[in-house]
């Protein structure tokens, strides 16, 4: 019992210094916390010291997984991860004797291309945020005027990331003060992004215009997309739900989350001709090979390019 007490608090340390050491958020946090507790109840039915796990006991868990219980291997590749970082961190506060992660075989993650916009299915959506006729006149008790606020606050988000590349939670984090905004035009704007690192990303002179009128009333202080004045802006999970509801209005026929945004921004640079190392610059990656997903092509440019032929 006092093994397994140790291994819990253990974890419970461990995310105290990702959030308030390493400025993790509290999203990438409760990832890490749900895939140490999967690890922690298969050592506690498997009779293991979580100190003193191999290499071959990481090899037991990853293959448990994958046969017993159906997790795609990209998951267990992402989990083995987490522990590795965990056991990183152990090993530096010798709480843990050995790394079972560093000699483990892990599973071969699949390359995948990433899921984006066409241009056409972008402007659908922008159209699908616009529209207004679909609105109802009253739900819930607020007015179809405050439901058209709504909507309008969501297109400004949405097209927010797609004209800055910023990830969900960076883009609702931004306040009013971190828009540098010169002659009523949004220049760029300061994102404290994974690791608490800074950036700053400049934005596209078309979007900078009507958004630099919106936020012009403002409270500096203020999160840009706050749902009232003073207020916090709306959760991940109803932007995520609201962003269904547009892509169903818009007729599009993918699975589109907030992060699908940001893959269609890195593709528009990249058809811009952007070089990896600028894309990788802007999105906040810490490694370039995380940014070398986006060495796709749209079918137009391939089409260009064997044209040449």
């Amino acid at each position: 019992m006092e093994k397994e007490n140790a291994f819990w608090q253990a974890r419970k340390d461990f995310l105290a210094h990702l959030h308030y050491g390493k400025g993790y958020s509290k999203e990438t946090c409760y990832g890490y916390h749900s895939d140490l507790g999967i690890w922690g109840r298969w050592l506690d039915e498997a009779a293991k010291d979580w100190k003193r796990t191999t290499h071959t006991d990481a090899e037991q868990f990853a293959a448990w997984q994958i046969r017993e219980r159906g997790v795609k291997p990209y998951i267990v590749s992402r989990r083995l991860s987490c522990l590795s970082s965990f056991y990183k961190w152990a090993l530096k506060n010798n709480l843990a004797e050995s790394d079972p992660i560093y000699l483990a075989d892990k599973p071969k993650r699949p390359q995948r291309i990433p899921v984006w916009l066409e241009k056409e299915e972008q402007a659908a959506l922008q159209k699908a945020a616009r529209s207004v006729e679909d609105l109802p006149e009253n739900i819930f008790g607020r007015t179809r005027e405050h439901i058209k606020g709504v909507r309008r606050r969501y297109d400004f988000l949405f097209g927010f990331i797609l004209n800055s590349g910023l990830r969900i939670s960076e883009a609702l984090r931004v306040k009013v003060r971190d828009v540098r905004v010169i002659d009523g035009v949004a220049r760029s704007v300061r994102v404290i992004g994974k690791g608490n690192k800074e950036r700053l990303v400049p934005l596209p002179e078309a979007f900078g215009q009507v958004f630099g009128y919106w936020l012009s009333d403002k409270p500096k202080d203020d999160f840009a997309f706050a749902k009232e004045e003073g207020g916090k802006a709306p959760g991940a999970h109803a932007v995520r739900a609201y962003l269904r509801r547009l892509i169903g209005r818009a007729g599009i026929d993918k699975k589109v989350t907030p992060h699908k945004l940001r893959h269609t921004y890195a593709t528009r640079l990249l058809e811009a001709g952007a070089e990896l190392v600028d894309i990788q610059a802007l999105l906040g990656h810490v490694d370039l090979s995380t940014t070398q997903i986006y060495t796709h092509v749209s079918e137009d440019r391939m089409a260009g390019v064997v044209a040449k032929l």
